[in-house]
């Protein structure tokens, strides 16, 4: 069972490192730009299908009420902010990620993100609405630290408030 995921920015190797905790496992992971990437939309993907949003709204509706949604979830997820830390032993060496799957399990309704390396290994892990919201964050918080250039994910960007005064009146 899953007990934490750290993230953090390694700066010689240009990736993020992602480290997960378990009862019977550590492993560690390095995860490319363009794994990020494509992972973010993932990520964007299941944050808009966490808001139960309606499909008949505008897309616009459907951006706010999503972001809106995510800030209120994110912001009940605990989240703690840990020293940069190397793996425990030179002989630790990261795992390098080539695809990451991302969906809902239908049995308990939690989320599922599967990490694929290289070498064909895999690792799951499962989050409640909260810890997804808080990933979210977090990897958005390495994603500006590394300095990639992403565009900003469509949860980033603040939503129309409503009509603005109108130069007529």
């Amino acid at each position: 069972m899953l007990k934490s995921l750290n993230l953090r920015y390694d700066a010689v190797e240009d990736r993020i490192v992602l480290r997960l905790v378990a009862d019977d496992a550590e492993p560690w992971l390095q995860l490319t730009r363009r794994v990020c990437m494509q992972w973010r939309l993932d990520l964007q993907t299941l944050v808009d299908a966490s808001a139960q949003v309606p499909q008949g709204m505008s897309p616009t509706a459907r951006a706010g009420i999503s972001s809106e949604h995510h800030r209120a979830m994110a912001a009940q997820a605990t989240v703690r902010k840990l020293p940069n830390e190397a793996p425990a032993s030179p002989a630790v060496v990261p795992k390098l990620v080539t695809g990451i799957a991302c969906g809902k399990q239908r049995s308990d309704g939690r989320w599922i993100v599967r990490f694929t390396a290289r070498d064909g290994g895999h690792w799951d892990v499962l989050l409640t609405g909260e810890s997804l919201h808080g990933l979210v964050e977090v990897l958005n918080t390495q994603v500006q630290a590394a300095n990639w250039a992403l565009p900003p994910m469509p949860l980033q960007t603040e939503a129309p408030r409503g009509p603005g005064p109108s130069p007529l009146h």
